[in-house]
């Protein structure tokens, strides 16, 4: 029924990833709150804010990925099913006129 288990993570592509995604959240969240202040220093504060929420989010995902890897293989990891999929139809952009055999 499943094809693969996982029992362990990768710490760098987790931290990567949360790490991105806290950038941006919390770029955006403090770039808002900067410019509502309306002050240059309120704006590279909340850059700053980013990216220590993008730090923070980063060292989070690499808390969980060690207690995941403590912890996955005593449970029995997570069960993945991995499927083929469906090939996409094929259709040409030009299609050619059919051909007659009439003159």
């Amino acid at each position: 029924m499943y094809n693969y288990t996982i029992t362990r993570l990768s710490y760098l592509p987790v931290f990567t990833l949360l790490f991105a995604g806290g950038v941006c959240a919390g770029g955006i969240g403090g770039l808002v709150i900067g410019l509502l202040e309306k002050d240059m220093i309120g704006i590279l504060g909340g850059t700053f804010f980013g990216l220590m929420f993008g730090l923070a989010s980063g060292l989070a995902g690499l808390i969980y990925a060690f207690v995941f890897n403590i912890l996955a293989p005593l449970t029995g990891g997570l069960k993945v099913r991995l499927d083929t999929a469906p090939a996409p139809l094929q259709t040409s952009p030009n299609p050619e006129p059919p051909s007659s055999s009439d003159p």
